[in-house]
Parts: structure tokens; C-alpha cells; sequence
């Protein structure tokens, strides 16, 4: 049985905590029909599915005592999938024709990135709320575009060697625009820790890579110790038993990656948390995750191994087991009365009727 939300958050008056009630066995039940009516009806229904997901898990997803929810429209997600998907497979079929005209398609799918993301995050926000009151994305796609360049040119220029500074760049920009009525989102300077994230991140690596190596050398002795390779070879044939050889070390190598992406992407998305503020008439609640590094080494390398053990099987629990931890160390803290701010959130604009919510009828987001 895990913790409660209220016992993982520190004693202080002026938190607000985040909550997450979704159990695993609805996870599962979702998971499996979404799973089975994409494969009948050739992925068509994934983007149902993907809505049906959304729905549940922001539903399951409380900020002082407001419940978040999905509002994204299946239609409008199968028909941005359906362009990707036909863009993709003319630039595929390009080659054939010509190289020239595969990579001038290519060049022109990378000049559209900022129109991409800005349209993809007009309509993830206005498809989101919290407490019925629709988040807002004001940024437009010229001023995206020189966002995306000085981005771009950062991580050129250096050689991928500055990549928190043109990470913030970009994230910088569309926070800034990404509003709550009133409320607004900012993004504080980090370089040097997510530095210090990437620096852990590399470590991480290493010590799975230890420890996945430790317990593939003692199931390999093990398997010695019983036969195990005179049996395979005998019921398969010889030579059987360098094929089984092979998949493990692949097994343990995907388990050692999933490990590794899995603590880098949460050890940046800490940092990035705790440099976030939410600005309201001039005050700044800022956001906090306290999730220890310890138990962030010890998540992902049970989820890789969990997720590899039941053959794919284990992904809702191991899901719904990261978003739980990570919300139930997470929480929003005020520079003033937190209660003054929970009633001012509740009296801005209900942004229900926005016209946001309907000015993109095309998910180009996956």
C-alpha cells in the first residue's frame, strides 16, 4: 500500500498539494480495451484511446482541492495523426524519386517546428482545465521562430555542449504564454543544475549499468550451474543456446536504457519543477518536488526490470506507480495566503466558452 499524498507532503500552512487517486487495476482495465480496439480497428481507435487516457488520468489529478480534466476531441487528433502519418510516408516515398526532393521535404518538416509546437500547445491548453477554468496559450508563431532559431543556433554552436540554455530558451517562451486567467507560469534560470541533472544522469547510467551487468553475470552462473545450455541445446538443436545468449544481453541492454531515460528525464523535469512559479497580482507560489535521488535510482531500475520481466505487461502499473510518486512529492507553495490564492484562481474568468478550445480542430501533437 503506498503513502498518502497528505503524509509525503512537508508540515507546512502554506502548501498546496497535488494528489493523484487513479488505482492500477482501472489503468489496466483501460489500458487493455484501448489496446484492443486499436489493434481491430487498424489504430483508427487510438485516438479515442488516447482521449479516454487523458480523461482518466487528469481526472485522478487534484491541486487544492480543483480537479483537472481532458477536453481534446478524438476527431480532431485522428485527423492531425492521419496528416502526420500521410506526411511522413511521402517523405518516405520521396526517396525513391529523388534524394534532392527528400531532403528538401525534410528541410521544410524542420522549418515548421515552431508552427508545430505552437499550434500543439494552443491545443493541448485550451483542451486542459483545472477546476472547470480552461488554461489559455497565447504565443504566436512569428516571435516562435526566432525562439526556435536562437535555440537551435545555441545548440549548434556549441556543440550540444550548451543544451540547458537553449532548453530554457524554448521553455521559457511557451510557459510565459501558457496562462490560468489572471495566472500566469515562469520559468526561472537553472543552468547549473540541470547541468548537475545531466552530470547525475551520466552517473546513473553507470551504476545501472553495474548493477544490471551484476545480475546478468549471476543469472548467466546460475543457468551454467543448473545445465541449463546442454538442456536448450538438446530440445532446440545445437548451437540453440548462443541465440538465447544473445537475447538476453539484449534484454538486460533495453533494461539499461529504459533505466537510464527514465531517471534522466525525471532528474530534469525535478529541476525544471523547482524553478517554476505561478505569478498572480504580483506574487510569486512557486512549485516544489522533494523526490529523493535515491528513490528515483531505485523507481526506474524496478520499473525497466518489471517492464521486461512481464514482456510489456507491467507498463499501466509501472505508469501509474511513476505519476503517483512524482505528485505525491510535488506540491505549490505561496509567498503569501495560500487560501487567498486557491479563491482567487476560483474567481478568474471561466474559460469554458474560449474560443481557444475550438480554434484548432487539428491535434498535431502524438
Amino acid at each position: 500500500m503506498h503513502d498518502t499524498a497528505a503524509a509525503l507532503q512537508p508540515p507546512r500552512k502554506d502548501c498546496l498539494p497535488f494528489e493523484f487517486s487513479a488505482s492500477t487495476s482501472g489503468y489496466y482495465r483501460l489500458w487493455l480495451g484501448n489496446m484492443l480496439l486499436t489493434v481491430l480497428t487498424l489504430g483508427l481507435y487510438s485516438a479515442w484511446a488516447k482521449v479516454r487516457t487523458q480523461r482518466f488520468l487528469y481526472g485522478h489529478t487534484r491541486l487544492a482541492g480543483g480537479r483537472f480534466d481532458y477536453h481534446g476531441k478524438p476527431g480532431a487528433i485522428l485527423k492531425g495523426r492521419l496528416l502526420m502519418l500521410a506526411l511522413f510516408t511521402l517523405w518516405q516515398l520521396s526517396g525513391r524519386w529523388s534524394p534532392a526532393l527528400q531532403g528538401m521535404l525534410g528541410l521544410a518538416a524542420f522549418a515548421i517546428a515552431p508552427w508545430i509546437a505552437v499550434q500543439a500547445m494552443r491545443f493541448r491548453l485550451a483542451n486542459t482545465s483545472w477546476n472547470q477554468l480552461r488554461l489559455r496559450f497565447s504565443g504566436q508563431v512569428r516571435p516562435a521562430y526566432w525562439v526556435f532559431f536562437k535555440s537551435w543556433l545555441t545548440t549548434a554552436l556549441s556543440f550540444g555542449l550548451l543544451w540547458p540554455r537553449a532548453m530554457l530558451i524554448k521553455r521559457r517562451y511557451l510557459l510565459q504564454h501558457s496562462t490560468l486567467g489572471q495566472a500566469s507560469l515562469k520559468q526561472h534560470d537553472c543552468i547549473g543544475r540541470l547541468y548537475l541533472a545531466g552530470l547525475g544522469s551520466l552517473l546513473s547510467a553507470l551504476l545501472y549499468l553495474a548493477a544490471l551487468g551484476a545480475l546478468g553475470a549471476l543469472i548467466w552462473q546460475t543457468g551454467n550451474a543448473i545445465g541449463l545450455p546442454a538442456i536448450v541445446n538438446r530440445l532446440f538443436g545445437a548451437g540453440s543456446m548462443h541465440s538465447v545468449d544473445f537475447t538476453f544481453i539484449g534484454a538486460m541492454l533495453l533494461a539499461w536504457l529504459l533505466a537510464s531515460m527514465g531517471y534522466a528525464n525525471m532528474a530534469i523535469q525535478r529541476v525544471l519543477l523547482n524553478h517554476t512559479t505561478l505569478e498572480l497580482h504580483g506574487q510569486s507560489h512557486r512549485i516544489e518536488c522533494w523526490l529523493r535521488t535515491g528513490h528515483m535510482l531505485w523507481l526506474h531500475l524496478s520499473n525497466a526490470l518489471a517492464l521486461l520481466c512481464s514482456l510489456g505487461l507491467a507498463w499501466p502499473w509501472l505508469r501509474i506507480r511513476s505519476l503517483r510518486t512524482l505528485l505525491e512529492h510535488s506540491a505549490l507553495f505561496g509567498a503569501g495566503d495560500l487560501a487567498s490564492l486557491h479563491a482567487d484562481l476560483n474567481a478568474l474568468d471561466d474559460a469554458r466558452g474560449d474560443e481557444l478550445a475550438e480554434l484548432l480542430e487539428l491535434d498535431l501533437g502524438w
